[in-house]
């Protein structure tokens, strides 16, 4: 029911009122009818859109919020991406002219550095960067050359570190540098994850989702009946949430040993979140910080 009330009245008296009266009369709501649509419009968005950000607002996340507001501090400027370490102690930013690290604790390191395409965490929580032609390692303060590779993603997992250029190049490379295993994903732009306990690794590209062990890269098969727009890895290491294009919205679960899969509940939307693979932890991007994601 809308709050404009009808200028109209009844009986002759009304009958006799001049056109310029009842055109005042009729006009005299439409201020307060139109600001009061207006707040209420207002109100409805913001409770619709600010809130649940202000829950998962960076600086007070729930499980990033302090990292986060070191994060800040280090790295003011506009940031680019960000990593979580696999038991969320650690996280990192990076914009186009340097790095910050943040934790365990009130630890802070800022490195200027150019060029950085992706950083992540390994399963010992040490940060790996993309950056300037090469794939780096922390090493103390230091930052140690581990080749010249230009992988535009990574992904840590509990041997090393996955790397995934953008000729489709997919090298697993232990914590010395030494090369665990390389194969080479078809497409272009493919997205880099890695499941609980990180022992298995996928690779989503044109709609083809792909799935390897991570220290040897040997494929597992996979006969999925849609094309794939987005995936969850669940707490079960060997288990996946699917959403098929082009809504990506979960569709069904698969065991991806098995080729089992599992119809999926009616879920509310869910936005794209990466699952810590130490910790049942989802998390996503929120102005270029990492936030807590709600669980699929």
């Amino acid at each position: 029911m809308s709050g404009r009330e009808s200028a109209v009245t009844t009986g002759r008296k009304g009958a006799r009122a001049s056109a310029r009266n009842t055109r005042a009369r009729s006009l005299r709501p439409w201020p307060l009818t139109l600001a009061t649509a207006v707040s209420l419009g207002l109100l409805l968005y913001v409770a619709t859109t600010s809130l649940p950000y202000l829950v998962s607002s960076p600086t007070t996340d729930p499980n990033f919020g302090a990292l986060n507001h070191c994060l800040s501090k280090a790295h003011p400027e506009a940031r680019l991406g960000w990593a979580v370490s696999p038991d969320a102690t650690r996280a990192a930013v990076y914009g186009p002219h340097a790095v910050a690290v943040c934790g365990p604790g009130d630890a802070a390191t800022r490195r200027e550095l150019t060029g950085t395409l992706a950083l992540a965490f390994d399963g010992d929580n040490r940060l790996w960067l993309s950056a300037a032609g090469r794939l780096l390692r922390e090493d103390g303060a230091t930052l140690r050359p581990m080749g010249d590779f230009e992988p535009m993603a990574l992904a840590g997992h509990s041997h090393g570190m996955l790397a995934l250029d953008a000729s489709g190049q997919l090298v697993s490379v232990a914590p010395g540098g030494t090369v665990l295993a390389q194969t080479l994903v078809p497409g272009t732009t493919g997205r880099l994850s890695v499941g609980s306990g990180g022992v298995l690794a996928a690779v989503l590209s044109e709609g083809l989702l792909r799935v390897f062990d991570t220290r040897t890269l040997t494929p597992i098969e996979l006969d999925l009946p849609c094309a794939v727009e987005t995936v969850w890895w669940l707490d079960e290491p060997d288990r996946l949430l699917i959403g098929c294009t082009p809504s990506g919205a979960p569709s069904f679960s698969v065991d991806v040993r098995t080729g089992m899969r599992e119809k999926a509940p009616e879920y509310r939307s869910l936005a794209p979140a990466r699952r810590l693979s130490g910790r049942p932890l989802y998390v996503q991007g929120c102005d270029g910080f990492p936030c807590t994601a709600p669980p699929p």
